[in-house]
């Protein structure tokens, strides 16, 4: 395997015409310098120095050798300034995951602000609710939704909290009536946001810590919030959706929370990455700054 510590001490030699010289430059003693040379030389099988004890030639080899030499090097050393130049001015490309939901009412708002303030970067977001594999779905960022963390050989960083609460139309609750007990829901028309499954079940959480398993028949189900929201709005049935979806709708009176001491248990918010050592400059500034812009635009809204 080659040692390119071989071909830089060699390099030093023959711009400082010595290996004394040399040893100096790079601040090593001169049997290091001399070692890697005659290494690099019985590697190679020829004799790229001619030496002498008051004179030091470079052979014909010696110079053709040289010159690639230096090529690999200048090479290397421009490689490492752009990876230098590349973190201290974020860009490239982003590959994200998010839940279609919080796409929509919490990256939708943060996104724009970001690339404004880092022109370079592009931003790709894959909004699903299938579980991303990092490293199959190449995928540098995943934001989850989970009620219980998993343990996951992944980096993780908190955003934010929320929870699910019923709500309905006041034309819907004016022709319906409101089960005491979120059991009893099962009667009436339901919105889930669970696509995946026909009959969602939730826990929900009443009054001192009270708990009960809630099983739904859904009249409609799409992962798309905004078609659950004007669902709702419009009289079309009852929905669990998270308080800050809904925020907007309860205040403009367009929907009615129903049983208000009744809710799902905390879904955590989080961020999964690979790790932290080797990011990019442009995702270490992503997730900086996602993690700022999320209490505004998501966690105080709930």
């Amino acid at each position: 395997m080659h040692d390119l510590n071989d071909l830089l001490f060699f390099t030093a030699v023959v711009e400082q015409a010595g290996f004394s010289a040399a040893a100096r430059v790079l601040n090593l003693p001169k049997s290091s310098v001399s070692r890697h040379v005659a290494r690099l030389e019985a590697r190679l099988g020829v004799r790229l120095l001619e030496r002498s004890t008051r004179k030091l030639r470079v052979s014909e080899v010696g110079r053709e050798y040289y010159s690639r030499c230096r090529a690999i090097l200048a090479d290397l050393d421009l490689a490492d300034r752009d990876v230098s130049e590349h973190r201290s001015k974020p860009a490239g490309i982003i590959r994200v995951s998010c839940p279609t939901g919080i796409a929509q009412y919490g990256l939708a708002f943060i996104v724009p602000g970001f690339m404004a303030r880092h022109p370079l970067v592009r931003v790709q977001i894959l909004a699903t609710n299938r579980l991303i594999d990092l490293i199959e779905d190449k995928v540098d960022v995943a934001i989850r939704a989970r009620t219980r963390l998993q343990d996951e050989a992944l980096t993780m960083r908190k955003l934010g909290t929320s929870r699910l609460i019923f709500v309905a139309s006041p034309e819907f609750l004016a022709s319906n009536m409101t089960p005491p007990d979120p059991a009893q829901f099962a009667d009436l028309p339901f919105l889930s946001f669970q696509e995946e499954t026909a009959r969602p079940s939730w826990k929900v959480t009443g009054p001192d810590g009270e708990t009960q398993i809630v099983t739904f028949d859904p009249v409609l189900w799409t992962s798309d919030f905004t078609i659950l929201l004007e669902a709702a709005c419009s009289g079309t049935g009852v929905a669990l959706l998270p308080a800050q979806v809904v925020e907007r709708a309860l205040s403009e009176r367009r929907l009615v929370r129903i049983l208000p001491e009744w809710h799902s248990e905390s879904v955590t918010i989080h961020l999964v990455f690979m790790t932290k050592r080797g990011l990019t400059s442009a995702v270490r500034v992503f997730i900086n700054y996602l993690a700022a812009q999320f209490k505004v635009i998501w966690e105080e809204r709930g």
